[in-house]
């Protein structure tokens, strides 16, 4: 089963299959999403469940986008960890990694993260398959030639590399006035001309203050 061993400033989950060193993850991920789905893409690779897990993780998010209030009722503080082990039960079919991990994220008081967890498990399983998703955020939608330019310029400089396909998503958010940051695996490039003027301000808020 599932074994946590938590300490301050440092997670780590580990899966008691076989005394064998665990299956090294495509990609680093951080913070408490990395980290556990880091865990599971392990237990699920040690057997190879990589595509059952995920299929598991899929059905999951589907039940989640159906009724909202799922994921809020087990994230729930107020609800025993036996009603949160009953409620994942009741999520339909699962293999046995997948309902010991969500034991586990009870046990801990993780469930909170499902949603994060299963995008960062989605992040592996393309990394696994040499994919690399780069979500660029702008003010107002990119036609193809600007997003095929970003693409060519992170493939070309070398920011990218090793991965057989490069998946650029375009997302929008009008609060960064112009611009636009790029993220890809752990690294955002903040263009945005929002963060330019927090920069100005900032500045000259300290040199007031002086």
């Amino acid at each position: 089963m599932f074994r946590q061993i938590i300490s301050a400033g440092k997670t780590q989950l580990v899966r008691g299959y076989a005394t064998a060193a665990p299956a090294k993850a495509p990609i680093t991920l951080f913070g408490i999403d990395g980290k556990y789905a880091t865990a599971l893409f392990q237990a699920a690779a040690s057997k190879n469940a990589l595509t059952t897990v995920e299929s598991d993780l899929a059905n999951i998010e589907a039940q989640f986008s159906k009724d909202a209030r799922l994921a809020e009722i087990l994230s729930s503080p107020m609800l025993s960890k036996s009603a949160k082990e009953k409620l994942i039960d009741s999520l339909g079919k699962k293999s046995e990694i997948t309902t010991n991990f969500f034991r586990t994220l009870a046990e801990n008081n993780r469930l909170n993260e499902t949603s994060r967890i299963i995008t960062a498990y989605k992040s592996l399983m393309e990394a696994e398959r040499g994919i690399v998703s780069v979500v660029v955020t702008s003010a107002q939608r990119l036609g193809g030639k600007d997003l095929k330019q970003i693409k060519d310029t992170l493939t070309k400089g070398g920011l990218i590399k090793d991965f057989k396909e490069v998946n650029v998503i375009n997302k929008t958010n009008p609060s960064i006035i112009g611009g636009m940051v790029v993220e890809f695996g752990d690294y955002t490039i903040d263009m945005s001309v929002s963060s330019r003027l927090a920069k100005l301000e900032k500045l000259l808020t300290d040199s007031i203050a002086v």
